[in-house]
């Protein structure tokens, strides 16, 4: 994108995923203001073409060197620079960062203390000097670089614009919309990612996860006939819409799909909580035979079907459906023998908060307590809900994802 006009930008950038920053991009947002008064904390996924470079600038003035936050590339090193006032103090990466790789960076602040991390290098902290402990910050502020480095304090080190891409900005807990909720800019592209061949389709949202993305469904996901999608043991779907979370939570759940796989292992399904407590439900493979596992919150129920000598692992299509009427649960393959077993306890509902995915998640090992360690692979079809909701698959518009007859 050349430098011009913001407005003529706007009109582009819903196609724009992942910014990518060429040396002389900048993207100005709204000052963070009041916000950041007494604490501040910011989670950064980024990569890096370039051993320097301006990745996040906000000042109280535009010339001289009052309060201010700064975040930058300084000889392979991220270093978080501010001042509250009464001296400027840096945090600096023990290690130097790769070129070329995502990176994620975490910064908190709280008065004088503040403390960085850099994916999984050792954390550093330094607390600034003098009596002050808020920081004002009434200027915009500056993604990837600033248009004019007259305007930034001396202090910071470095006084050359970001290369590379910004593929997060989280601030306070809140996601920054880097390019849609930008006031203006110039200069920046899209990063290459799978985002941007828009492989969920054009009703579901792709949201990047360092080179690989989830497709998120909200409500507008509902029924459509002759859906079926592959997976490939890395993508999955998630859903977090009302009509989905209300038929997966509390005492009735009723799932009804197709599936076809050569697979030993993987996760089909599942369901938690964010604060990874008790609630949970797992669908997935185990030695080529479905497995339910799940918890209402008093321990652990395994539901397994093995009446046959033979797996289901044999790339032919098979039905699977589970009930669960409150401890009550059934499973059953194909029209074969149904499987029945009761939890322990006397809790009845299921409470997850997590929404519901397919196919795995970002981290199948984390998720599930390493009772799976990949997604599933293979195709899923005719996805039902409590026998009134056909699920949406057809997220992807990439050959790969079609499942072939």
């Amino acid at each position: 994108m050349s430098r011009g006009k913001w407005p003529s930008l706007r009109t582009e950038f819903i196609y724009y995923i992942v910014p990518s920053f060429n040396g002389s991009s900048y993207l100005r947002h709204p000052a963070l203001g009041d916000s950041a008064l007494s604490w501040l904390d910011l989670d950064i996924v980024f990569k890096t073409q370039s051993i320097d470079g301006l990745i996040l600038y906000e000042g109280y003035q535009k010339y001289g060197s009052a309060d201010f936050i700064s975040v930058y590339m300084i000889d392979g090193h991220v270093e978080f620079t501010f001042d509250l006032g009464t001296g400027t103090v840096s945090l600096r990466s023990p290690w130097t960062v790769s070129l070329g790789e995502w990176h994620r960076l975490w910064i908190s602040r709280t008065g004088k203390l503040a403390v960085m991390r850099v994916d999984n290098q050792p954390e550093v902290q330094i607390l600034s000097p003098g009596a002050f402990t808020q920081l004002s910050l009434p200027l915009s502020m500056y993604i990837g670089g600033v248009p004019d480095f007259d305007t930034v304090p001396t202090q910071i080190k470095v006084r050359t614009s970001f290369r590379g891409c910004i593929q997060k900005v989280t601030i306070n807990d809140k996601p920054l919309q880097i390019v849609r909720g930008a006031l203006s800019g110039a200069n920046v592209a899209n990063c290459p990612h799978p985002c941007v061949a828009k492989p969920c389709g054009n009703d579901v949202q792709c949201v990047p996860i360092f080179d690989k993305y989830k497709c998120v469904c909200d409500r507008r996901c509902n029924s459509s006939d002759g859906d079926q999608v592959s997976f490939d043991g890395t993508s999955f779907v998630h859903y977090t819409g009302h009509e989905v979370q209300q038929r997966i939570t509390n005492g009735h759940l009723d799932i009804s799909m197709r599936f076809r796989t050569t697979a030993l292992t993987g996760l089909i399904l599942w369901t938690g909580r964010s604060d990874r407590s008790a609630d949970f439900l797992a669908l997935g493979l185990q030695d080529g035979r479905i497995e339910v596992t799940y918890d209402l919150g008093s321990g652990e129920t395994v539901l397994r079907y093995n009446t046959t000598g033979l797996p289901i692992n044999d790339g032919h299509w098979h039905r699977m459906k589970f009930t669960r009427d409150e401890r009550l649960s059934t499973l059953t393959i194909d029209n074969g023998t149904k499987m029945i077993t009761i939890s322990t306890g006397r809790l009845k509902q299921l409470n997850t908060n997590t929404g519901l995915y397919l196919g795995g998640t970002e981290d199948v090992e984390k998720s599930t307590g390493k009772r799976y360690r990949k997604g599933f692979v293979g195709c899923i079809s005719d996805f039902i809900l409590n026998t009134d909701y056909q699920v949406k698959l057809s997220w992807s518009t990439g050959r790969e994802r079609v499942c072939i007859s």
